[in-house]
């Protein structure tokens, strides 16, 4: 309705909020019901820092209308196709042809503009645009905009081309898709290489130029009290995009003093400002700005967070022993070539001289204090050196065993070589490299041959097939060693017929795997692999060419996988050189604090201190109601509302307030008590609020496949959309469509894709050509490759031997088949005099040359042949890996725009590692792992992405540790003590051991719902007094068959003697037991055998207890008990009958009605209605081995739900404080005996005895 004649018009800056007039206004001050807020363009390009005070609509659907209205804009066009196509016609005019070099002069300012404008558009176009400026043409158009003498413009002139020619230019080159592009970035190194300029004087002048406009500009809002000028932010963040990556690229910028004073200038930007709303705002271009900073070596600005002080230091008594120190810093000098003081500089895997050093490698330990490199560069060369002991350390010692055999056999008494390399390790001998072919997808594939094992050669192919199938020796990409006598060592991977690499077939080379195998021949086993590095085919080539001159060996140390470790090892030496790691004042702390006791202060997440922001709760409140939280509000009551609003329990509400208060948020989860469940609820909440935090996908991270299956299946039922997995391993059908394989497949290539995919031919024509050179070069010295030698470079020598005419003009006699070359090499005497140099002898006839001349022209004609075929080789390979290089990348590409759209991107600790080029782009501020007790320290520092500004780790650091393969450097071990690689970040944060840490305040979840109440006492009474049972589960019914649910069966029957520190021990009588109770069990009737689970701590009583069940039940075994039989070799004695009969009876993965059967350490996150165990351990000694560990004891005791049932020696366990206390509970409770009590379910007062 219009305004009344006369009436006031309403006032459009009252109608913002930010009229300053008051009652001065000659306009009405009240709400007009026809005024709209226009719709922000920076929030629908996650641009606005305003928040609720930006004076634009943030509305959903003026959002869309003006995205839709841009899309719309951008496809029409008077004619000859869309505007954005007519505006790159239009622009790539501006690119000079090779050669030329008109100024644009005024034209710069549209070149510029256009640009900028391209580059936020369509994703091909940017890409072309981006290659076009990395053109010859492209770049005179950058070195004309670089190369003006700013130093004599005036301020208006200086400020007219910044505005209108090097800021679009900066835009263009540092929007986010552009900075984030694999396939762009050779294209981006290029320009900014150009804007250096050869000695960085242009750069310094321009950026200086630069730093003086920014400090000129307002940051605030004049029509807005405390209100940001968001345009002026974006400007000065893209100018400090665009320094650091100028610094990033250009290594020598690090030195160059002016650009340090041009970062000095700039930090003024950041200094006294009074706006909360200002500050944060900046807050993306300080983190440029503190990047720029250490690259420039000019010390740690602006720190994000710092430790709050408190009383006087208390330090723990110490007695430091003298250390050996890495390289030049020990008093022996470097150990070997591989012993450096940087690890940046340390091959992962081992040198020559390294297997064969006889000294202990430096290993720093868990004290700060003893390391020979502090804070977080030294935590990084810490998880560095134990991840790369723990991995290839024991390998590396194996090979020097078998080196030294080989080098010198008479030393070693071949019957013990197995006992002193440690069960694990297999050597084959006699081995022999029998063929080569290359391959398009896989590279470089060599045939190596050794001795049948003598117990398989007397067998038929198929019982050695099953025999090393089952065995699972040799699997796909296992890191074996290949020694020879001669001393060398070349490390290589296995290649199986049944990997990805072998089905394609795109260069029709055949499969050698079509011809070799390990079990066809009964006298020889065959395998494939390639070398680790490129440059170590020479040596496999020169065993090929010149077989059988030395001794060679392969050894294998199962479970030693490089993909496991190589790309964490790596990330680790690149994070050193950055140091670019979020929350490192908290991870490795420089100084002692002055209350050791006192826990650190976490600061929220940044993008949660944005004034005015509020975390939506409404995704988990009970019917979607409104529900607001904002960090820094306090948190009990907070958590009190959540929990009367949510179906979340009160310590799970707390926990969730927690966490989006902190930046670095630790929940513990007890065994039963929904750890996952919270994970999920903080997930949804999260994502919720993923627009008003600009957060980017949320990267949720599990140890385990299974885990990480679970949880986003969790997520899917939820509703979640936009969920991504990345890795292979999953099981999980509801999960195929999303892997990120699956769905990268599905998007259309840019027009440079297609382009750039055209190099697959490539690819495979350089193949055929390596094949070609191949072959020559395992015909080299025969008379077909000397004659094309000749032809082309002796033409001389060509004539006089291949010739149908001699010297004189008479016609040769043709000798039929006779090699020429040796006849030629036999038909002259040897010679008595000096030979003639080979410089002599190329002008002189063949046929007048002595014998000795002969043989040393042809040598020299054989190494030329040698030495073209080498460098045709070398050459063809570079040519190759720069081609498939080129192919990964625009894979990588795709990989990366399906990745900016997900809201959630699943992947497992070791794939984190092998993808992060890929994480490191996509800007995600949000972690989530679970698990986090499992996960070693190294894998959870590498997945801790630049990014990353809020972290929520949960897992239980009572429960299990991480694994680590060797038992020496883990808190198992006396020795292992001092290392500690098996502590857990979550586990160190929570519990530091040393003076430089406090203690981080952690949530713990405190409700169970799994345990009934008897048996979740075991561990309510041992290790978390807190705990509390559901009301559900006293509902557990009781076994039928039995007299009680909880029981403890003592024997004192003797275990087998196995190594102590292994896992090979067994217990008959245990195994005995355990077969009939589960027998008893399963005959009431009531417990399927799906519902049962059998756990023992061993792997050698899992092998016992497997084969008494198998005649029985379906037995099912989780992937990593597979895993881990295989590891020990434990099938090697097994016949072929066994064979078949273990395939018949084990599943892997999951099988309705299986009876489950599994070690402790890798049962987990799982539960069971019935739980049966064996402890195995009864010895004179009471040693209970590995069950001495309250962690293991833990999961053992708070799998069962209904009932549980342990067999074992209790004298053996209870010299164990943790183990003394459970006995305690069990007798006080009439739960112990030497019998187990079963009843009869039709006549329950009438018992009998199972006895032990």
């Amino acid at each position: 309705m219009p305004p009344k004649k006369g009436a006031k018009q309403p006032c459009r800056y009252f109608q913002q909020g930010k009229c300053q007039k008051g009652d001065g206004c000659t306009y009405a001050h009240e709400h007009d019901p026809n005024f709209k807020k226009k719709a922000c363009q920076f929030f629908a390009f996650d641009k606005c820092y305003r928040g609720k005070d930006c004076t634009f609509s943030h509305q959903k659907e003026d959002i869309d209308s003006l995205k839709a209205t841009s899309r719309g804009d951008a496809g029409k066009g008077s004619s000859g196709g869309t505007t954005s196509e007519k505006l790159f016609r239009d622009w790539r005019n501006y690119i000079s042809a090779a050669g030329e070099s008109r100024p644009l002069g005024q034209a710069m300012t549209a070149f510029c503009k256009g640009a900028a404008e391209l580059v936020g558009g369509e994703t091909g176009q940017m890409q072309e645009v981006i290659i076009m400026l990395a053109s010859q043409g492209g770049l005179q158009r950058i070195l004309e905009l670089t190369g003006k003498d700013f130093a004599q413009l005036t301020e208006q002139q200086l400020r007219r081309i910044f505005e209108n020619q090097i800021l679009p230019m900066f835009k263009a080159i540092t929007h986010k898709n552009v900075i984030g592009s694999i396939i762009l970035l050779p294209r981006l190194m290029t320009i900014y290489n150009i804007l250096y300029g050869g000695d960085g004087e242009q750069a310094a002048r321009m950026f200086g130029a630069v730093a003086s406009i920014l400090r000129a500009m307002t940051l605030t809002d004049p029509n807005a009290e405390n209100a940001v000028d968001a345009e002026s932010i974006d400007v000065v963040e893209t100018c400090l995009i665009a320094f650091a990556k100028l610094v990033e690229v250009n290594t020598e910028a690090q030195i160059h003093h002016g650009l340090k004073l041009v970062a000095e200038s700039l930090a003024l930007l950041f200094e006294d400002h009074a706006s909360p709303a200002v500050k944060f705002a900046l807050k993306p271009a300080q983190r440029h700005l503190k990047r720029i900073e250490q690259r420039l070596g000019l010390g740690q600005a602006l720190p994000d967070a710092a430790i709050k002080p408190g009383g006087n230091p208390s330090f723990r008594a110490v007695f430091h022993l003298s250390r050996e120190r890495p390289s030049e810093l020990s008093a022996d000098g470097p150990r070997h070539d591989n012993d450096k003081i940087d690890i940046r500089e340390i091959s992962i895997l081992p040198t020559l001289e390294e297997i064969q050093s006889s000294r202990n490698e430096y290993l720093p330990l868990a004290d700060p204090r003893e390391w020979h490199i502090g804070g977080l560069e030294g935590l990084l060369d810490r998880h560095f050196r134990l991840l790369r002991e723990d991995t290839v350390g024991q390998l590396r010692d194996a090979a020097r065993v078998e080196l030294e055999r080989l080098q010198d056999p008479d030393a070693y008494d071949r019957r013990d070589r197995r006992g002193r390399q440690g069960a694990r390790t297999f050597v084959y001998e006699n081995v022999l490299v029998n063929d080569v072919t290359f391959r398009s997808y896989t590279g470089m594939e060599f045939v190596l041959s050794f001795d049948q094992p003598k117990a398989l050669r007397n067998r038929d192919p198929h019982a050695r097939s099953d025999w090393w199938q089952n065995s699972k020796r040799l699997g796909h990409e296992a890191l074996i060693c290949l020694l020879s006598s001669a001393g060398s060592a070349t490390f290589i991977l296995i290649l199986t017929e049944h990997s990805k690499s072998n089905k394609k077939n795109t260069d029709n080379a055949q499969p050698l795997h079509k011809r070799y195998d390990l079990w066809s021949n009964p006298e020889r086993a065959h395998v494939i692999a390639k070398p680790v590095n490129g440059i170590d085919i020479q040596p496999l080539l020169n065993q090929l060419q010149y077989s059988g001159l030395e001794q060679l060996s392969l050894v294998e140390f199962p479970g030693v996988l490089l993909p496991a470790f190589k790309p964490t090892l790596e990330a680790m030496q690149h994070m050193s050189e950055t140091l670019d790691v979020p929350f490192a004042h908290i991870l490795a702390p420089l100084s002692t604090p002055a209350n050791p006791d006192r826990e650190i202060d976490i600061l929220p997440p940044e993008y949660a201190t944005r004034p005015g922001f509020r975390f939506d709760l409404s995704s988990v409140t009970d019917g979607g109601s409104r529900m607001d939280f904002m960090p820094g509000q306090l948190q009990s009551t907070m958590s009190i509302d959540l929990a009367a609003k949510s179906s979340l329990d009160p310590g799970q509400a707390h926990a969730v307030v927690s966490s989006l208060s902190r930046s670095l948020a630790l929940i513990q989860g007890p065994p039963g008590t929904g750890k996952s469940f919270t994970g999920v609820q903080l997930i949804k909440i999260l994502l919720l609020n993923k627009k008003a935090g600009t957060l980017g996908p949320i990267v949720t991270v599990c140890f385990t496949n299974h885990a990480l299956d679970a949880g986003l299946e969790r997520l899917l039922d939820e509703g979640v959309e936009q969920v991504v997995r990345i890795g292979g391993s999953s099981k999980s059908s509801k999960l195929a469509d999303v892997n990120l394989r699956a769905v990268a497949q599905r998007l259309q290539l840019t027009k440079t894709e297609k382009s750039e995919r055209w190099q697959l031919n490539k690819a495979n024509e350089e193949a055929r050509e390596i094949n070609n050179i191949i072959t020559s070069m395992s015909q080299v010295g025969t008379q077909e490759s000397l004659k094309d030698l000749l032809r082309r470079q002796y033409p001389d020598h060509y004539t006089q031997l291949f010739s149908a005419l001699d010297e004189d003009g008479f016609a040769l006699v043709d000798y039929g088949r006779e090699n020429i070359i040796e006849r030629w090499l036999r038909a002259a005497p040897w010679g008595r005099n000096r030979p003639r140099t080979i410089e002599e002898l190329q002008d002189e006839n063949v046929h007048v040359m002595t014998g000795h001349e002969r043989r040393g022209l042809y040598d020299h004609w054989y190494q030329e042949v040698s030495q073209d075929l080498k460098r045709r080789l070398d050459t063809a390979l570079r040519s190759y890996n720069e081609i498939k290089a080129h192919l990964d990348d625009i894979r990588t590409e795709l990989d990366l725009r399906v990745l900016r759209q997900a809201n959630i991107i699943g992947i497992t600790t070791s794939g984190l590692a092998r993808n992060l080029e890929l994480l490191r782009r996509i800007d995600a501020k949000v972690l989530v792992c679970e698990e986090a007790g499992e996960v070693l320290e190294s894998h959870l520092l590498t997945a801790l992405l630049p990014s990353m500004q809020h972290a929520i780790l949960i897992g239980d650091h009572l429960q299990l540790r991480p694994r680590v393969q060797n038992y020496d450097l883990s808190t198992e071990s006396k020795n292992g003590q001092q290392y500690a690689l098996d502590v857990s970040l979550f586990e160190r944060l929570v519990q530091p051991s040393d003076d430089l840490a406090s203690p981080l305040s952690y949530c713990t979840l405190e409700v169970q719902r799994r345990m009934h109440p008897s048996i979740s006492q075991l561990v309510r009474d041992t290790l978390y007094p807190r705990l509390q049972d559901a009301p559900s589960v006293s509902q557990h019914p009781e076994v039928v068959g039995m007299k009680r649910r909880l029981f403890w069966c003592h024997h004192e029957h003797p275990e087998k003697q196995g190594d102590e520190a292994g896992t090979s021990h067994s217990n008959v009588y245990e195994v005995d037991m355990v077969a009939a109770l589960v027998k008893h069990l399963v005959s009431q009737g009531v417990y399927r055998p799906d519902e049962i689970a059998v756990i023992t701590p061993y792997l050698g009583q899992l092998r016992e207890i497997r084969k008494r069940l198998a005649g029985s039940y379906q037995i099912l075994l989780n992937d990593r008990d597979i895993d881990d039989l295989d590891k020990e070799g434990i099938h090697e004695e097994d016949d072929s009958a066994g064979i078949a009969q273990r395939r018949t009876s084990v599943a892997r993965g999951t099988l309705i009605q299986a009876m489950r059967l599994a070690t402790v350490d890798n049962f987990q996150g799982e539960e069971a209605k019935v739980v049966v165990v064996s402890l195995v351990r009864s010895n004179k000694h009471n040693k209970p081995g590995f069950l001495k560990t309250a962690n293991r004891i833990n999961v053992l005791l708070s799998r069962a739900q209904h009932s549980m049932y342990v067999i074992g020696n209790a004298n053996t366990t209870e010299s164990v404080k943790m183990w003394a206390d459970v006995l305690q509970i069990f007798k006080d409770d009439g739960n112990f005996g030497t019998s187990l009590e079963l009843c009869c379910p039709r006549h329950k007062d009438t018992d009998s005895g199972q006895r032990a």
